[in-house]
């Protein structure tokens, strides 16, 4: 045996094939790609934000600033502006303390 047949080769080095795992984008792709024309027809629309405050505040008790924040998500501005384009829509909205000290967002009975 001569030296070199024993001495390690130089400049060689073994490496696995590294495999980076899906991103999240990728996943979020291929679960789009499944989805056919006629099963995007079928899935039930979710409710935009503006309808979800809209249909807490028609309640006969109406609906509190934390009602409205934790079915929406949104912060308390965010809840006053979507109130403010509600009026400007032509909805006759009410605001009422209760006993608390709370406000409470109604729909104005219709004269």
């Amino acid at each position: 045996m001569t030296a070199s047949e024993t001495a390690p080769q130089s400049g060689i080095i073994e490496t696995k094939a590294e495999v980076s795992p899906l991103s999240k984008a990728s996943a979020k792709e291929a679960a789009q790609q499944k989805l056919t024309a006629d099963s995007r027809k079928r899935m039930k629309a979710l409710p935009k934000k503006p309808d979800i405050i809209l249909k807490l505040i028609k309640r006969s008790k109406g609906a509190r600033m934390q009602d409205l924040q934790k079915a929406t998500g949104w912060h308390a501005h965010s809840i006053r502006a979507a109130l403010t384009g509600l009026r400007k829509q032509g909805i006759p909205i009410d605001r009422q303390k209760n006993t608390a000290g709370e406000t409470i967002y109604k729909l104005m009975a219709e004269e």
